[in-house]
């Protein structure tokens, strides 16, 4: 009977299939999962990166935007500044679209830095030289105008004494004013009339000083 049993057992051997052929090894495994623990490690750093490349551009948008606005408050109180001490000719001073750089203000015939001038000749001094500020031209770095605004458009009211100045400019975020179309004679700045006519202009801002100056 054993002597039968153990002729038995290299056939029943035999017959037991290989199945370690259909396991993975333990090697390729945790190779596996090794490259997987990588790419989404990879794509935790590419996802906090991406975020923190947009926190820097929103905060250089904010900065370039929040300079922006104190130079135009700087422009605006210049302005209003030059009228006051030249108040007897305040409705001198009203001009619209001034930075216009299609319709730039005609240079004075007087140098009023370098002679005396007429309170008339000092007005048209003033607005030709402020506008050469809105637009950067009163400082360079080589060739090119630096300081100023932004596509700048400017407004100068005049109606009662009261002095309107409306500074607007391109700004790197959002709209935060009208769209811009021109001026009115009272120093506002006209919204796109729906035509369309302003949809390139959607990130103006926009700020206005008003004071009293009463004429001499």
């Amino acid at each position: 009977m054993s002597s039968r049993l153990r002729a038995m057992r290299p056939e029943r051997e035999r017959q037991i299939p290989e199945i370690g052929f259909l396991l993975p090894r333990r090697g390729s495994l945790a190779n596996g999962f090794g490259m997987l623990e990588f790419l989404i490690a990879l794509l935790l750093f590419s996802t906090g990166l991406l975020g923190l490349l947009s926190a820097q551009m929103a905060g250089k948008r904010a900065i370039h935007d929040a300079a922006q606005r104190s130079v135009a408050t700087v422009l605006a109180s210049d302005i209003l500044a030059r009228i006051r001490s030249n108040s007897g000719q305040v409705n001198a001073y009203q001009a619209q679209d001034i930075g216009d750089t299609s319709r730039r203000l005609a240079e004075p015939v007087a140098d009023c830095e370098a002679t005396d001038c007429t309170p008339l000749q000092l007005s048209e001094f003033d607005l030709w030289q402020w506008e050469s500020q809105l637009l950067g031209e009163s400082a360079y770095a080589g060739v090119t105008a630096v300081g100023g605004l932004v596509a700048p458009l400017a407004c100068i009211g005049v109606a009662d004494g009261t002095v309107r100045v409306t500074v607007t400019w391109l700004g790197m975020s959002g709209p935060n004013g009208p769209l811009v179309a021109g001026c009115n004679d009272a120093g506002a700045v006209l919204e796109d009339g729906g035509d369309g006519a302003g949809d390139s202009l959607r990130q103006r801002h926009q700020l206005t000083a008003v004071t009293f100056v009463a004429g001499r």
